[in-house]
């Protein structure tokens, strides 16, 4: 099974745009931190609806902690990496 891992910093860059990323590859910039995220889990929800792939949005804390979550982005994932 392949894994595919969104990621979405805390904090925006100096022109203050968020940036995701697929397994470290730039995909989007955002406005908000909030788009950022909805645009990953919609995005895993695509990719994840492929048959032998598992998406987490890896999504930074304030307290500077990564954390994963699955598609339905309820809880976070724990023990995965």
């Amino acid at each position: 099974m392949s894994l595919a891992i969104y990621d979405i910093p805390f904090n925006p860059d100096l022109a203050g745009l968020w940036h995701v990323q697929l397994n470290g590859v730039p995909m989007e910039n955002f406005a908000t931190r909030v788009a950022a995220i909805a645009y990953a889990v919609a995005q895993s929800k695509l990719i994840g609806a492929q048959r032998g792939v598992r998406v987490l949005v890896s999504v930074e804390g304030a307290d500077g902690i990564w954390r994963e979550f699955e598609s339905n982005a309820k809880r976070p994932v724990s023990g995965l990496l």
